[in-house]
């Protein structure tokens, strides 16, 4: 069964905070992301757990592995139920990373970042990476699996291929996620009726929500949505 994650991209705390107050019960999930957390750090954090909520911590941690290792144990101390680190970071990385997590005993799951979701087959060959875009997903994935990390980030249509390679333990989360027809800097997008249907663990839906001007009636569609098409 899929869950949804909201993503809080706000850097205005009232604006964030009526949001969150809006949807009420209606979402267990939220993430916070580069900007909620640049622009109000741990309280965000506190301030969603104060309300049961479980948080995506998305800030795609790649550095070298002691550091990361540091930053997974206190990500684990503060309750984040889900964190991102960047695959590419490599197997000593991520190592680090999931052995920090074990050390500590906590439940929070560690989430790799294969090739970002804005990514077109040209922006990847503008890093140097030549290879066909699919192939660099699967390999970064491969690789994310092998050091024992708890699922990755992909798009919608990424799950044609990863669904086959990797046993349904590993988890699939997937941004760019529209309810309907929009223009934003998002490639590989795709609707909730197809990821839901496509093996998604969890999709994330940003801007859809928190720019409506009735997000609760936007979220009720999107469970709608996911009800109807489970597998």
């Amino acid at each position: 069964m899929s869950e949804l994650i909201v993503s809080l991209d706000i850097s205005e705390w009232k604006q964030l905070n009526d949001i969150v107050e809006k949807l009420g019960e209606n979402v267990n999930y939220y993430k916070i992301g580069a900007i909620p957390f640049t622009a109000f750090g741990i309280d965000v954090v506190k301030m969603l757990q104060q309300r049961g909520k479980k948080i995506f911590l998305d800030l795609k941690f790649f550095d070298i592995p002691n550091t990361v290792g540091k930053a997974v144990e206190i990500a684990c101390d503060m309750g984040i139920s889900l964190l991102t680190v960047h695959i590419s970071g490599g197997k000593r990385m991520l190592g680090s990373a999931v052995n920090a997590r074990n050390k500590k005993g906590c439940e929070t799951k560690i989430i790799g970042v294969t090739v970002l979701t804005s990514f077109s087959q040209d922006d990847l060959a503008e890093t140097g990476i030549n290879e066909d875009i699919n192939f660099q997903i699967t390999r970064l994935a491969d690789i994310g699996y092998q050091s024992g990390i708890d699922g990755i980030v992909c798009s919608v249509p990424d799950l044609k291929f990863l669904r086959n390679k990797f046993p349904e333990k590993f988890l699939m989360i997937c941004p760019g996620i529209r309810p309907f027809d929009t223009k934003d800097d998002q490639k590989r997008v795709a609707t909730v009726s197809l990821a839901v249907k496509s093996g998604a663990d969890f999709i994330v839906v940003g801007r859809p929500i928190i720019e409506s001007k009735n997000p609760v009636a936007v979220v009720e569609q999107i469970r709608r949505e996911m009800k109807e098409n489970e597998q």
